[in-house]
């Protein structure tokens, strides 16, 4: 779509300096004011060569005009009253020696302004309450999924040409149109289509809206359901994922699909609840979500003024900090919005409407900044907030700001790893690391490559991973790949030999089987293994009674500790990886 700019273009301005000037008394004479409230016109005069603005200068102030030298321009501002502005400016140009005069203009911020009606008549004041409108001169949007987690979207009004296929986990099926009539409007919030000429504009207009359907025609849903759609969402790369719902009591299933869905480097975005308490919501309250309250409207928002400026008091509904500071950011929670029908319905009130203005926001700087992750983006929407007191714990969001937020860039680091290297190994293997650190965002995710194919990973701690290299034989390069929460990435390879091959071992030299002993008596043994023997034990009756690490020295064991008729004795080997093979059993009586 077209988008209406002003753009400012700053030249460079070469110009020769005069020699001479206008007379004193001619410019005094075209100074002269006519009324002490007459409002000045700024002037600016460029010099032919030969003459310095700063002479010019001296001129002006003998003469009683206010001027102010631009020395690397060779130029001069001046300022006179409007009733003589024009006689001066007539003088000026007579002057052989004056290169050009010219009104010094006021130029403002280049600004997108959409064309919806909505938003021109002020009735989405809660946009540059967050600074949003100075957003859109940076982006407007690109193609990024934003998940709407809710009762269904219905593609209709300025959400036509936003939503994606989704999907209903209700009823099962690809059809995840809205039949509750909340989650039309949490989307159209994020990504109304803006600069349209009808309807309202949407934070991030450019932003694509992924239905999932979890809750009913009533507007509930299980635990279940929700993180079967969050998980989903997640496979349908979507970088955002709002969550306008929740509700007191823990869910680990919740919690783990929040947790997969941060590993998967995606925002999780959640309302903070309309109970007016600390009592902690969850998803809001889970690790890595961002949790939204609300901030109260402007009164008499359609024509206040003072509204761009926003408030900074909670919404009489909104759930705040307690003990624990859950609530991380706050957005206006009184909001126009669109409905299933496509009406714009003013004065929506709900922590539902604050975290999509949030998502917006997100997808704004995903939009901006394609390489950060979610956990780049929460970190920039929270450090940007404006503080608002402690019921919210960063404070009220600031879209324009947030763009400008840099992220992390220094990968984790690792002291050390196991299996070490150049180890003998055979499965199943845990490879667990050492003084893993991250010096900000924090550790993500890791995953285990053997030779060159990924294997496995984990994103809990401690991150160790488990391999069984199985009938594996030879050499393994395994690379422990190391993620923070910001993407920066680690590799700490690990060099091994996969032997699964058991040794051979075999008694040389003992009293014969089912024979008589008495004494001390001494068996002797030989082994090899293609890496190399670690230990040789030797077993009486299943037990370990000595060990050695090579077989120069027999080993002996008294007869006379041991039962009168039954008494079994082996040889075992370990190798280097940890196979083993023990010879046949040899019986003894005394």
């Amino acid at each position: 779509m077209q988008l209406t700019k002003r753009r400012i273009t700053v030249g460079l301005i070469s110009t020769a300096v005069v020699v001479t000037m206008t007379s004193v008394a001619t410019l005094a004479q075209a100074a002269e004011t006519t009324t002490a409230s007459a409002a000045p016109v700024h002037l600016i005069v460029g010099y032919k060569s030969g003459a310095t603005s700063a002479s010019a200068v001296q001129k002006y102030a003998a003469a009683g005009v206010r001027s102010s030298a631009l020395g690397a321009l060779n130029a001069s501002t001046l300022q006179v009253p409007a009733a003589r502005s024009a006689a001066l400016i007539s003088a000026l140009r007579s002057d052989p020696t004056v290169a050009y005069v010219e009104t010094d203009r006021v130029r403002k911020v280049a600004e997108v302004t959409p064309n919806d009606p909505i938003y021109t008549e002020n009735l989405q004041p809660e946009l540059k309450e967050v600074g949003v409108p100075t957003a859109w001169d940076t982006t407007t949007g690109e193609v990024v999924k934003i998940a709407v987690i809710d009762t269904g979207v219905t593609m209709t009004g300025d959400l036509t040409g936003a939503v994606l296929g989704g999907y209903d986990f209700v009823n099962n099926d690809t059809e995840a149109a809205d039949d509750f009539g909340h989650g039309t409007t949490v989307a159209s919030l994020i990504a109304a289509r803006g600069n349209n000429n009808q309807g309202m504009a949407g934070v991030c207009w450019g932003c694509a809206i992924l239905p999932v359907k979890v809750l009913d025609n009533s507007g509930s849903g299980y635990d279940s359901t929700i993180a079967k759609g969050i998980t989903w969402a997640v496979g349908q790369g979507a970088k955002i994922i709002n969550l306008s719902l929740g509700g007191t009591g823990y869910s680990q299933t919740l919690a783990d699909a929040i947790a997969y869905a941060n590993a998967s480097a995606v925002l999780v975005v959640a309302a903070a609840g309309n109970d007016n308490s600390s009592t902690i919501n969850y998803p809001a309250g889970y690790t890595d979500v961002l949790a939204v309250g609300a901030t109260n409207r402007c009164p008499n928002f359609a024509n206040d003024p003072t509204c761009t400026a926003g408030t900074t008091d909670k919404a009489s509904f909104s759930n705040f900090n307690g003990s624990t500071k859950w609530v991380d950011v706050a957005a206006p929670g009184i909001v126009t919005g669109m409905d299933v029908n496509g009406n714009y319905n003013t004065g929506e009130p709900g922590t539902s409407f604050s975290a999509p203005i949030v998502s917006g926001i997100a997808g704004l700087i995903k939009s901006h900044r394609p390489g950060y992750t979610g956990w780049s983006i929460l970190n920039a929407i929270q450090v940007s907030s404006t503080p608002i007191g402690s019921w919210v714990t960063w404070g009220k969001v600031s879209a324009d700001r947030a763009l400008q937020v840099g992220t992390d860039t220094t990968p984790p680091a690792i002291v050390g790893l196991t299996p070490g290297q150049n180890w003998k190994v055979r499965g199943p293997l845990t490879f667990t690391p050492y003084k893993l650190t991250d010096d900000w965002s924090g550790i993500r995710n890791v995953s285990l490559y053997i030779n060159g194919t990924y294997r496995t990973g984990t994103y809990k701690a401690p991150f160790a991973v488990k391999w069984n290299p199985g009938t594996w034989s030879g050499t393994v390069t395994a690379q422990y790949r190391i993620y923070d929460k910001a993407g920066n990435l680690k590799i700490y390879t690990r060099t091994m030999i996969a032997d699964n091959t058991a040794p051979t071992v075999k008694i040389t030299k003992a009293p014969k089987n089912k024979s008589k002993i008495k004494g001390t008596v001494k068996v002797y043994y030989t082994g090899s293994d293609k890496y190399g023997i670690k230990a040789y034990q030797l077993l009486v009756n299943g037990k370990v009674v000595q060990q050695h690490s090579t077989t120069k020295t027999p080993f002996t064991f008294v007869a006379s500790k041991y039962p009168k008729n039954n008494i079994k004795v082996q040889v075992r080997a370990y190798d280097l990886a940890g196979n083993s093979k023990v010879t046949a059993t040899l019986t003894y009586k005394r």
